[in-house]
């Protein structure tokens, strides 16, 4: 004859303050077979917790770092339409910045801003008029992590692709690595100057990932 034998056992805890005497469950799961064929199964509970999070870099990856790439336009070329590569980003010898997306609780919303009022950079001086964001243009590497178009009056947004370069279980996760290169259009002849990193002239992109 084959007799099992199942126990559970509790746990007590005494709370000191007050005196008072609470019982705790310590879920410990035990099985005694006593005859053959033995067979004992037992359980045990797992609890995986993940945090929710949005990484972002754009550009030098530490905290408060701003590049600035430079378009420098010579006597020949200035407003020929050939674009003109910049220096001074982190990547693509100075014309580009590396990006990362990295979030796991749902799609990605990147939103580009500027400090211009809508204006465009300028010199510091009204009477020379600015150039549009519009003449500095974006080309992503990777398709999946799209760049929003610079815009004078900022809130162009790009959506990167829910996923991973490689393979990753979340739906929605988004791993994603990419180089966004810069250019100068060089579409007209403006005014002489430097324009933009300067007070008063604009020039700083604010790119603002978001997620629900």
């Amino acid at each position: 004859m084959k007799t099992t034998l199942r126990m559970k056992t509790l746990a007590a805890a005494m709370l000191v303050a007050g005196g008072v005497l609470g019982m705790a469950p310590a879920h410990a799961d035990s099985i005694t077979d006593t005859a053959a064929p033995w067979s004992a199964a037992v359980s045990h509970d797992f609890r995986i917790v993940i945090p929710g999070f949005l990484y972002f870099r754009v550009g030098t990856d530490a905290p408060a770092s701003v590049d600035m790439i430079t378009f420098t336009a010579t006597i020949a070329n200035v407003g020929n339409g050939t674009p003109i590569a910049g220096t001074g980003g982190e990547a693509g010898g100075g014309t580009a910045a590396n990006v990362v997306v990295r979030a796991n609780t749902g799609q990605v919303t990147v939103t580009e801003s500027n400090n211009s009022g809508g204006l465009g950079l300028g010199t510091g001086t009204v009477a020379d008029g600015y150039i549009n964001y519009d003449q500095i243009t974006t080309t992503s590497s990777l398709g999946t992590l799209p760049a929003p178009t610079l815009s004078n009056a900022g809130g162009n947004t790009a959506l990167p692709t829910l996923g991973c370069d490689v393979a990753c279980a979340g739906p929605k996760t988004t791993n994603r690595t990419a180089v966004w290169t810069y250019a100068y259009a060089n579409a007209n002849i403006p005014s002489a100057g430097t324009y933009g990193a300067g007070p008063g002239t604009g020039g700083r992109v604010t790119y603002t990932a978001t997620t629900p």
